[in-house]
């Protein structure tokens, strides 16, 4: 990693670095390696993931943890020591967690019902913030945020949609709009798995309140590639789905475990989705992929392979193997906090509204399994 220069902002932010390199006459442009200062919130599953990825990531010290469960503060602290040497300050509660003046960033990896809130007391803490997908899981709580991130400009404000940072997804679409493709037809999406019941911690993934359903948990990656892709949203949705396959074990369950959805887009474009926790323990019914067709050939984002319908032309393969995207996300938000001048994320709070928005949409279709328009989840203004 580069070293770090220090501009005002990165001054501002670490005090004892900034009254050193003030006292020896460092102006902006000097090298000086200061690590970042980062607390991590929330340790289950996808917070640990995020833990161990942090700790792999050079000029970053994850200072503070915090979680409810104490044996996710121990087993979070364990890891940090284990890698560096060190047991970083765990708390109970997010508030004390902000109140450390030395911390210049926060992760965090809670349920989705959490995420409005703590996001909202993080930017008002003076932090930069890199918050999981979705913003959040109404659009109302989506405002929200976006309304207190437009309060402050100078914080970076990054939510976790990896997909946007890896290199296989960028070089896709980049391939796609200069005409590679030609005019897109169709795309296919499917997230299907034998892991079923899911259910997280407490069994947030098991309610929709908490979760906001898979549609708008999980498969917002989904809509905000092909959002992404296309420039904006579907303009309707059609879908019908099963909310009762895991009921007679766990009778408060009450989110889609198995749907499928049609999208259309106002040029024709259309998607066809599916998303299932019920498939047989078998590779050719399981797998998480995403592809485009257009007229000229077609893409396939999970493996990178993009193939031509004149057989002539070679088919060619875009970053193969496994990339680690969510390293990628977080070193680019990493590198925004450091950066002299601010830039955009990869994806921005709008853009992360709208991916809950498609998210609505899709719910309102399958449970209603009727053709609903954009303008219902989004009347227009």
């Amino acid at each position: 990693m580069p070293p770090i220069r220090l501009n005002r902002r990165r001054f501002l932010g670490c005090s004892a670095a900034a009254g050193w390199a003030l006292s020896q006459g460092i102006v902006e442009g000097s090298s000086v390696n200061v690590a970042l200062k980062v607390g991590l919130v929330g340790l289950g599953s996808r917070g640990t993931a995020l833990l161990r990825t942090l700790l792999e990531i050079d000029g970053v010290e994850v200072l503070g943890l915090c979680d409810l469960e104490p044996r996710h503060r121990v087993r979070g602290a364990g890891i940090v020591e284990k890698a560096r040497g060190s047991r970083p300050e765990v708390f109970e509660r997010i508030d004390l967690l902000l109140e450390r003046s030395d911390l210049e960033a926060v992760v965090v990896a809670l349920p989705c019902d959490l995420h409005a809130k703590t996001y909202r007391d993080v930017i008002r803490s003076g932090k930069h913030l890199y918050g999981e997908k979705p913003l959040a899981p109404t659009l109302e709580e989506c405002d929200l945020v976006i309304e207190e991130a437009s309060r402050a400009p100078s914080q970076v404000v990054h939510v976790g949609y990896q997909r946007r940072s890896n290199p296989r997804y960028r070089d896709g679409v980049a391939l796609i709009r200069r005409g590679d493709l030609g005019p897109l037809i169709s795309g296919t999406a499917a997230w299907v798995s034998s892991n079923g019941p899911m259910n997280g911690h407490d069994a947030w993934l098991a309610s929709r309140s908490r979760s906001g359903d898979w549609m708008v948990e999980q498969a917002v990656h989904v809509w905000d590639i092909y959002g992404w892709l296309k420039g904006g949203p579907p303009v309707r949705a059609f879908g019908q789905g099963r909310r009762d396959l895991f009921t007679e074990t766990q009778p408060d369950r009450d989110v889609t475990d198995d749907y499928a959805v049609q999208l259309e887009w106002a040029d024709g474009f259309h998607v066809s989705f599916t998303q299932s926790w019920v498939a047989p323990a078998d590779e050719a019914f399981t797998g998480v992929t995403q592809r485009v067709t257009g007229q000229l050939g077609g893409l396939d984002f999970s493996t990178g392979s993009v193939t031509y319908r004149e057989k002539s032309r070679p088919r060619q393969v875009i970053h193969p193997g496994p990339q680690p995207d969510t390293r990628i996300a977080l070193q680019n938000f990493f590198e925004a906090i450091r950066a002299e001048e601010p830039s955009g994320p990869p994806v921005s709070l709008r853009e992360a509204r709208e991916a809950t928005a498609v998210g609505l949409l899709v719910r309102k279709a399958v449970d209603e399994r009727r053709v609903v328009t954009w303008d219902e989840i989004h009347p227009p203004v």
